[in-house]
């Protein structure tokens, strides 16, 4: 089948020729027989007899009922098959007229029919399908930052899009209470991870993936830390987890799914969060995403970001969508949120 399916309709049409030959061959076939038998006696004698009552009504069940049975089904399959050549050509001229109709050809489509091929082989059909799909993934570009900031990424975007955990020094005092003082009498600085919400690593620097692969080596801060869709001086933000769908069907079925949840009638932004099975069916969609966190527990290791990948088990989908200013939504962003209960460090307090 990877050549397609291939509806030969001259072939239907002379098979469907034969077939009705053939029932004309066995009713001239059946006449002949009960001419040269009817009337006649098989056998004389005794045995004559015997054999006459015998043979007779099968030979008479031959000529009638059998001959008959078989004609029928010669000039049937012929008369389906007939019909059959008739409904591929009445739908190859109707696929035909549509695309006139929308000024398109299946060449301009890159589907290039073999002859006697009545429909798209499965690499043209694969092929016209990826390109819908790359369209639809444009078009949904040009409605907000989802593609940039959550599909079109490498890795390295997404951990740069996290930046560089936050230190700050403090003066230490020991368990009474009281300023830990040096040799020389001075306070004691530490320096000490500054923690976010939830316990994760608070990090400052954040490079916007808007800016593209390429953007530390064209930028510089503060300019590389500035937020694409605000600009100047808006420092970009990014929450503990920096995610992306894995790949461009995942994307553009998320956003059909939510999109349909859409109500026309209420104003301003729209917001969903569901399921990945929502969107694409049961079973286990966690190979359709990726991303990364600092660990928690140790967010330097050997004088790097110790960067953790995201578990996306539980994981759900958020969308939010934006009115247009012509009566419909256009999507503001769209990215897949990891469960706490799977990427958590005991210390950090989270519950399961």
């Amino acid at each position: 089948m990877s050549k397609g399916f291939k509806a030969d309709t001259n072939a239907l049409d002379r098979a469907s020729r034969r077939q009705l030959e053939h029932a004309v061959r066995v009713e001239s076939h059946s006449r002949n027989l009960d001419s040269r038998t009817r009337g006649k006696v098989l056998g004389r004698g005794k045995f004559g007899k015997i054999i006459q009552d015998a043979v007779r009504p099968i030979i008479d069940s031959m000529i009638g009922d059998m001959s008959k049975s078989m004609a029928k089904g010669h000039r049937s399959l012929g008369q389906g098959l007939e019909i059959t050549r008739k409904n591929i050509a009445d739908a190859e001229k109707a696929v035909e007229s549509s695309f006139k109709k929308h000024h398109k050809s299946l060449k301009a489509e890159g589907v290039d029919l073999k002859p006697g091929q009545s429909v798209p082989d499965k690499k043209s059909l694969r092929n016209l399908y990826h390109r819908r799909v790359e369209e639809r993934v444009d078009e949904l570009d040009r409605e907000g930052h989802g593609v940039g900031r959550h599909l079109n990424v490498t890795d390295q975007q997404l951990k740069d899009r996290l930046g560089t955990p936050s230190i700050q020094r403090r003066k230490l005092k020991d368990e009474n209470g009281n300023w830990v003082l040096d040799e020389n009498g001075d306070k004691v600085e530490v320096d000490e991870l500054v923690r976010a919400r939830h316990g994760y690593a608070q990090s400052e620097g954040k490079v916007d993936p808007l800016h593209g692969p390429d953007a530390r080596s064209r930028l510089s801060p503060p300019g590389l830390y500035y937020d694409v869709d605000k600009g100047a001086p808006n420092r970009h933000k990014c929450d503990a987890h920096s995610t992306a769908f894995n790949d461009h069907e995942s994307f553009m079925y998320a956003d059909a799914y939510a999109r349909s949840k859409i109500d026309p009638n209420r104003p301003g932004d729209q917001v969903f969060e569901f399921s990945p099975s929502d969107a694409y069916g049961p079973g286990g969609h966690t190979g359709r995403f990726r991303g990364f966190y600092i660990d928690p527990d140790e967010p330097m290791k050997g004088g790097e970001i110790n960067y953790k990948e995201s578990d996306f088990r539980d994981a759900t989908i958020k969308a939010i969508y934006r009115p247009d200013g012509n009566g419909g939504h256009k999507l503001h962003t769209m990215f897949p949120q990891p469960a706490f209960k799977h990427n958590r460090s005991p210390d950090q307090g989270i519950p399961h």
